[in-house]
């Protein structure tokens, strides 16, 4: 089992990551990784980069070097119903992946049922694609209620390497998800969630603990270039030119 592609990385506009975009895909494709998403906090995150960040995300080449560039963002989920983060269709224009995740200063912990109700909203918004690290033991939810619907509104979920070591409870959580995914063939991905260039690409924990419980790779859409380009396809989006699908 491997991974093609980041799809949850941070560079530095994000305060509290320490490397540029050139060096993180440098990174990837140190890593042999065909794509890399660039997924910054939303700009009402006090560590979040200015809207026109996002405005100008197709600035960014969609290949550099050998690794494809997807241009995205980490929404935060605020509180208390299940937004996100306030910005512009001007901005939103530009995104092609979206996370959207719990962070404690944009969300501040309460309890399983405002969370699981937070979380429906998220089901039900268009701009989102992914559900980011939701083994995060601080907010607690209904993992099979919203994971039996997430192929109902089109939404996958992420398996966050990072979450096994620094968010404490992920790992039996993220497994239990992992599981319902299993159950109700909903499509994952896995990522870094990478702030520095180091860490691009390392998913080690998260493949071993999906390989424990025998999870199928063909419902990592980042575990192959086809399954990644049809995903994107899905969407309307052409990722990969032919040559990078031999």
């Amino acid at each position: 089992m491997q991974i093609i592609a980041d799809l949850h990385t941070h560079t530095n506009v994000t305060d509290h990551a320490f490397s540029t975009l050139t060096e993180m895909v440098q990174a990837a494709e140190d890593r042999g990784l065909a794509a890399i998403a660039i997924t910054n906090h939303g700009p009402t995150n006090p560590d979040g980069p200015h809207e026109w960040h996002f405005s100008n995300l197709d600035l960014i080449p969609r290949k550099i070097g050998k690794v494809t560039v997807i241009r995205g963002i980490e929404f935060d989920i605020t509180a208390p119903a299940g937004g996100i983060n306030v910005i512009s269709n001007k901005s939103l224009k530009p995104i092609e992946f979206a996370l959207a995740s719990f962070h404690e200063c944009m969300f501040p912990p309460v309890d399983s049922s405002v969370h699981t109700a937070a979380l429906e909203a998220i089901l039900y918004n268009p701009y989102v694609n992914a559900f980011g690290h939701l083994g995060n033991s601080n907010f607690p939810f209904d993992h099979e209620y919203i994971i039996s619907r997430c192929n109902d509104h089109g939404k996958i979920v992420e398996i966050n390497n990072a979450s096994l070591s620094i968010r404490k409870g992920s790992h039996d959580n993220c497994m239990d998800i992992a599981r319902l995914c299993m159950k109700y063939e909903v499509p994952i991905s896995v990522d870094s969630d990478s702030h520095i260039c180091y860490r691009v690409g390392h998913v080690e924990g998260a493949l071993e603990m999906l390989e424990e419980i025998g999870f199928p790779e063909e419902l990592i859409i980042n575990s192959s270039v086809e399954r990644l380009n049809n995903y994107f396809k899905g969407r309307g989006l052409h990722l990969f030119d032919e040559e990078d699908l031999l």
